[in-house]
């Protein structure tokens, strides 16, 4: 005959069941929450190590950029004032060319002779620009100058109507300027007089002062704008 258990008792073993019951479940819900626990952390330290790395690099790469900026560009500043300065010499050069050329504007060869004061039947001491020898002054050679140029005759625009005017010859104005290379030398030269015979020959004839300072030898005219 099976004996029936006090509901008293049957209360208590039920209460402790419970209670053993509800004490493993928390134990698990414990364990289970510090694992998720355990991984959340590691995740957050995980992340938080990456996160450092990549403020790091990029605060790196600011302080990077920030100094490449205030750093002065050591190759810009020294190529452009040597371009600027061999732009600025180049030009320099360049405008010296055209200076040049606009200045000798033609050069020649021909003959150079002498004639002087009275040398000859007919001649005087006047030249054709009214000036003489009272007005010349005379360098060591013996020539005649005028404003330290060399006082010469040459084919001129006035004589053409009366003597004509040979092929290839050139004339001149009184005051006129020229460059005569003498025996090597550069000498300024101004005409002051007209030379019949050099309408035809294109010779140029020097002024001087007496029969011992002729000279008679081929040169290079240089004509100055």
């Amino acid at each position: 005959m099976n004996k029936l258990i006090p509901l008293s008792l049957m209360g208590v073993i039920l209460a402790t069941y419970s209670l053993n019951g509800i004490k493993k479940e928390n134990t698990n819900i414990k364990k289970h929450l510090d694992k998720t626990a355990n991984v959340v952390t590691k995740s957050d330290k995980k992340a938080t190590k990456n996160s450092t790395k990549k403020n790091a690099q990029k605060d790196k790469n600011i302080v990077q950029k920030s100094e490449e900026e205030q750093l002065p560009d050591v190759g810009k500043m020294v190529e452009e004032p040597v371009i600027e300065q061999e732009t600025e010499e180049n030009r320099s050069m360049e405008q010296e060319e055209v200076n040049s050329t606009e200045q000798q504007v033609n050069s020649y060869e021909t003959r150079m002779t002498s004639y002087y004061p009275n040398d000859g039947p007919g001649t005087g001491s006047i030249t054709g620009s009214g000036l003489g020898p009272s007005n010349f002054e005379v360098n060591d050679k013996g020539w005649f100058t005028y404003q330290g140029k060399l006082v010469i005759a040459t084919a001129t625009d006035y004589l053409i109507s009366r003597f004509g005017l040979a092929d290839g010859v050139h004339t001149y104005k009184y005051y006129n300027e020229l460059v005569l290379n003498i025996d090597g030398i550069d000498y300024q030269a101004i005409v002051l007089d007209s030379c019949g015979n050099c309408m035809r020959t294109g010779r140029i004839d020097l002024f001087v002062s007496g029969s011992w300072a002729v000279k008679d030898t081929m040169i290079e005219v240089k004509e100055v704008e």
